[in-house]
């Protein structure tokens, strides 16, 4: 009887122990158990789909393992990208561990699926067995894509190595592959499942247009390897980082061709259930619950379920004033991400508008009148100041201005600076601020308004000057909060993680349309036109998000139209991350880059509200100034695998 054995490669993983790996335990279960029973085999694959790299809620990009960590989450991805900040991410930075041992690992696993289950094939009916198999498939070319997008070239191992029965320690040696034969090896394992699987399947496992869309992900990323990567290396003959440029269009085509697998069915789509034309309240609440509920918009999942397998999402996430304890206000959108939204009075440079003809202030009621005439999609996304969330009003105030209105409120500081209120406006000035909310929480320190009431003066939520708890840029994250969910403290949410989701395969077909049109390639297998499949798409996706249509396909010739609207319906869902890098324009975005806040201050005089956009402020000495380094576009291979495999070449200028 042949056993298992989760042997990882001499350069894949841990040193081998002087041990016989010949003798088996006396309660391992054999292949005949696993590979020769249903339950056996599904226990196999479930355990198969609980390691996939999905940078879900309990991804964290400072913690061993990068997956599945279920420790307090301080540092949240969305605050690598400028969509927010958060106090502890205080400039760019790389994932802090890497992802290798794991990935070859869980590649074994669907290795070893892949060669064992036809010898036991008799065991299952033929649609299982296919399934099963395909499966198998598609779990592999994900834990690949984990790879590659974040190495580039590396071992390409599609068969088990197996050491030390018929392979030397020499043999487990590999050299790194060509990038470009990882990405093909994607396509091919996607392509296997995609003509295998069938076309429903349980929740949480892949089906046939679960292949598809992923391949129109992985495809799309390839492409745009292939025309925007600068960097090359090559070794040992082998061009390891980088793919030759002539292959965009292939790969651009196949995202395409991939994503119009999903035509075939109804049983994906743009969820539109709680949508009504020309109603703000319920476009922006037909949004709110894309995240809250299982709707025909969910391709691909990981379901959790309370309390057998819980994230701490909310607990990071939730705004101070309805945080029940624990952690709160990690996740505070910027004023740069706020203003690609329709809708927001801008200037010339596109920039908020915050001041009058005169330059001072424009005074509202509420912070919230300044957002009325934006797109549903943004309020569904981000919880503005003084809206409401879990019954309360957030409130959200950076201080109190105490001053006379006169003719207007002049700008508190010159336009660009960089000072902190703090260093202009002390005590006993007209802006009165909280140094923290040990400080706003005193009734001493309150400022009494003109009806005898008192308020505080950085509000419920913040902002306060220094390093302490709550709000950092005037707005909070609304996608995936659960406004249910009461007791937010540690690890309690369930909510569950969209993996991929229609409007995603509509976004990675527009974006394959365009760059094939842009390329001279007008017309589609289909006989359809690739422009105006990509102006179809993006204004579907407007329609629902309560956007202005967009009415000429030729503004599609500026690719920030697509990439614009990619980041405001993907925000926050980890994928704006990767579009940077394959884009290869975060470091053009983060070259000494400050983000800008927005932040709410009361007139006790105009007793209206007026809003200062300005630089994020410093937190105890931490100026939050974001640089990238163009050798993070390929990562660093954990310096332990170059030293047991000399034939494993690092990546480029580590």
């Amino acid at each position: 009887m042949k056993f298992i054995k989760y042997i990882l490669l001499l350069c894949l993983g841990s040193f081998f122990a002087c041990t016989d790996l010949d003798i088996p335990p006396k309660n391992i279960i054999g292949d005949p158990e696993i590979f020769g029973t249903t339950e056996g085999t599904m226990s196999y694959i479930a355990r198969m789909y609980s390691t996939l790299p999905m940078e879900d809620f309990r991804y964290n990009f400072e913690k061993s393992g990068l997956f599945n960590n279920t420790d307090t989450k301080y540092k949240q991805q969305s605050c690598l990208t400028g969509e927010a900040l958060g106090r502890d991410v205080k400039g760019a930075e790389a994932e802090h561990v890497s992802y290798w041992d794991n990935a070859y690992s869980a590649i074994r696993d669907a290795n070893l699926f892949i060669e064992t289950l036809p010898k036991y094939a008799s065991a299952h009916t033929q649609a299982d067995y296919d399934t099963y198999l395909a499966e198998a498939y598609f779990v592999r070319a994900f834990n690949y894509y984990a790879l590659v997008k974040r190495y580039g070239g590396v071992p390409k191992v599609d068969y088990v190595i197996d050491y030390p029965a018929s392979v030397s320690v020499e043999g487990t040696r590999l050299f790194r592959d060509s990038e470009e034969a990882i990405w093909d090896l994607i396509a091919s394992d996607l392509d296997y499942a995609i003509n295998n699987l069938p076309k429903t399947n349980q929740k949480g496992r892949a089906n046939r247009y679960v292949a598809a869309a992923f391949k129109s992900r992985a495809m799309l990323h390839a492409g745009s390897i292939a025309k925007y990567n600068t960097i090359s290396e090559e070794y040992n003959g082998v061009r390891i980082c980088g793919i030759p440029a002539t292959r965009a269009n292939d790969y651009f085509k196949a995202a395409y061709d991939a994503s119009k697998i999903l035509d075939e069915t109804t049983a994906y789509g743009l969820y539109d259930a709680e949508w009504a034309d020309g109603d703000k309240d319920a476009q922006t609440t037909n949004f709110v619950n894309i995240f809250l509920k299982d709707t025909k918009e969910n391709i691909f999942v990981r379901y959790y379920q309370n309390p057998e397998s819980v994230h701490g999402f909310d607990d990071s996430a939730q705004p101070m004033q309805t945080s029940s304890g624990g952690n709160n206000s990690e996740i505070c959108p910027t004023l740069d991400f706020v203003e690609m939204f329709d809708g927001l009075d801008k200037d010339a440079s596109s920039k908020f508008q915050n001041l009058d003809a005169n330059g001072n202030y424009k005074l509202y009621n509420s912070p919230l009148d300044a957002f009325a005439n934006c797109e549903p999609r943004l309020r569904a996304t981000v919880i503005l100041p003084m809206d409401q969330f879990m019954g309360q009003s957030i409130d959200l105030r950076r201080g109190i201005w105490t001053g006379p209105v006169g003719t207007g409120i002049k700008p508190l500081m010159q336009a660009g600076s960089v000072v902190d209120y703090t260093v202009v406006y002390d005590e006993s000035s007209d802006l009165k601020l909280s140094s923290g909310f040990s400080f706003n929480n005193q009734e001493a320190n309150f400022v009494t308004l003109k009806d005898g009431t008192k308020m505080k003066r950085s509000g419920e939520s913040g902002i306060v000057s220094g390093w302490d708890f709550g709000n950092v840029s005037g707005f909070y994250l609304r996608k995936y909060l659960n406004p249910d969910q009461t007791d937010n403290n540690g690890n309690k949410s369930s909510q569950s993680w969209i993996e991929i989701r229609y409007a995603e395969v509509l976004l990675n077909r527009a974006e394959a349309a365009n760059e094939l049109f842009l390329a001279g390639v007008n017309t589609a297998s289909g006989g359809e036109s690739y422009r105006d499949e990509a102006f179809r798409c993006i204004n579907l996706i407007r329609k629902r998000a309560g956007a202005t249509l967009l009415t000429s396909s030729a503004s599609l010739n500026d690719i920030n139209v697509v990439r614009t609207e990619r980041k405001k319906e993907l925000a926050f869902e980890h994928k704006t991350y990767w579009d940077l890098k394959r884009w290869r324009v975060i470091y053009d975005e983060q070259t000494n880059r400050r983000y800008r806040v927005l932040y709410a201050f009361y007139s006790t005089d105009a007793e209206k509200y007026f809003l200062d956009s300005r630089f994020m402020e410093s937190k105890a000495g931490n100026n939050y100034i974001f640089n990238f380094d163009t050798k993070n576009y390929y990562q660093q291979i954990p310096t332990g695998e170059i030293t047991k495999n000399p034939n494993c070449k690092q990546n480029p200028g580590y």
